[in-house]
């Protein structure tokens, strides 16, 4: 599990460096392989800029000579990207600057004209592949001259964490900074799931869509799905794309990004289909037939025995639960209508189709240690509010939900004298519900 630091301190910030963090979280159980580097080595020198004005360049057809205002004045840059245009925000770095990969930037003459910096592309701050442009700033509010580090992560510290089979909690980013908070008592943010997105769509999620569960209730304990329409598929902005790359994940699309996205946040995985390739809108969970094929995201066609678990639409299988979706029904930059999937697979039997299929995802590392049903529409919501933001998609009023839904609460005794005995040395009781409570349980005595 990769941290961001910055993800993790906008959640819970105990003012450690990185290397306190690590030692706090490994001295109580969760263990911190590395710090690990993403993007530059430093902020220095990575600033804000506005380009006020873009000229030809006098003698190279394919360069142009931008005005940059970056704070303590104008400065000259040559500029390669066709998408420059005046008024954008933009980063960019100054000579000095270390760029990801260890080069120093100096001031340059290209062609004749001296180049005062260089207006950075996604690929060249390692936050997307998109090389053949340079990347734009959202219209913030940001002035010219403030360090990029305060709106993007151009310089990020990463936890890369260890995670026990028994905590699968700490497979989340909230998670992990519910740890920090528990550890140091800084103030910890509301769980990011407290608010849902105002349903504006038309009509109702079980007019536009069904699931229907015909495996054993144990594989599939919760099955729930939303609908949104009007989505406009594009690219995620440049702090989505950030956290994802520094997390380890590629950035794809936003709404592809956004799954990805919530998943690490909350550490539940959640699935996109677009509704409009799933015929009749149905959805059907079942085991598979003995031998059955699909070819899944990878591109990799794979056959199935009868313990694995599919969801399906009724022309056959469209991902293999719990592990990668499908081909078929693939969210693309045609998709105006999205169902998103949230499940609580069996992780027994998740471990045990991934290793028959030699197939691990991010979603069965989470799913084969067992997550609990009540991360289904923690995950919705935050999804939810995220693709109407972000995607400009309308939620269709209502929540399919399938299955035997959230169990009661579990009770544990815990006896204080016991906690003494068990790790020799005295915790009382106040400590014990203390840290309890910074934990999320709910204590009485």
């Amino acid at each position: 599990m990769r941290v961001p630091v910055s993800w993790l301190r906008s959640l819970c910030d105990p003012g450690w460096d990185s290397h306190r963090l690590a030692t706090e979280l490994a001295m109580t159980g969760t263990e911190v392989e590395r710090v690990a580097a993403a993007g530059a080595p430093s902020p220095d020198g990575f600033v804000v800029g506005l380009v006020k004005e873009v000229s030809e360049h006098p003698d190279a057809e394919r360069l142009r000579v931008c005005t940059v205002a970056v704070g303590d004045g104008e400065r000259t840059i040559v500029c390669g990207a066709p998408n420059v245009a005046a008024g954008q925000l933009v980063p960019v770095a100054l000579p000095g600057a270390v760029l990801p990969g260890g080069v120093e930037l100096k001031q340059a003459k290209l062609r004749g004209v001296t180049s005062d910096g260089m207006i950075l592309s996604e690929a060249e701050l390692e936050i997307g592949d998109d090389a053949g442009g340079i990347a734009v700033l959202a219209e913030d509010g940001a002035a010219p001259g403030t360090p990029l580090a305060d709106v993007l992560a151009v310089s990020e510290e990463v936890l890369e964490l260890e995670v026990t089979s028994n905590r699968s909690d700490c497979l989340a980013v909230y998670g992990v900074a519910r740890e920090v908070h528990a550890i140091s008592e800084a103030p910890l943010a509301p769980p990011p799931w407290s608010e849902d997105a105002e349903a504006t769509g038309e009509g109702s999620a079980g007019e536009l869509a069904s699931v229907r569960i015909e495996t054993a209730s144990e594989l599939c304990p919760r099955f729930t799905a939303r609908v949104f329409t009007d989505v406009e598929i594009g690219p995620s902005p440049l702090w989505l794309k950030a956290r994802l790359s520094a997390a380890g994940q590629r950035p794809i699309n936003n709404v592809v990004d956004i799954t990805n996205y919530v998943m690490l946040l909350t550490g539940q995985p959640l699935h996109a289909f677009d509704l409009d390739e799933v015929p009749g809108g149905e959805l059907i969970v079942r085991n598979a037939g003995e031998g059955e094929r699909m070819t899944t995201l990878d591109g990799v066609e794979r056959s199935f025995d009868s313990d694995a678990v599919l969801v399906c639409d009724r022309d056959g299988p469209s991902g293999v639960a719990g592990i990668m979706g499908g081909q078929r029904s693939e969210v693309s930059e045609k998709t105006t209508r999205v169902l998103l999937e949230v499940a609580t697979w069996n992780g027994v039997n998740i471990l045990r189709t991934s290793r028959k299929l030699a197939l691990r995802s991010e979603a069965s590392a989470r799913f084969e240690k067992q997550l609990h049903p009540a991360l289904t529409l923690r995950a919705q919501r935050v999804a939810s509010r995220l693709l109407v933001e972000l995607c400009g998609a309308r939620l269709v009023p209502g929540t399919i939900d399938e299955g035997a839904g959230e169990p009661e609460p579990r009770r544990v005794g815990l006896r204080v004298p016991r906690v003494t005995q068990l790790i020799g040395m005295e915790i009382d009781g106040e400590t014990c519900r203390s840290r309890l409570e910074r934990l999320g349980f709910e204590v009485t005595r």
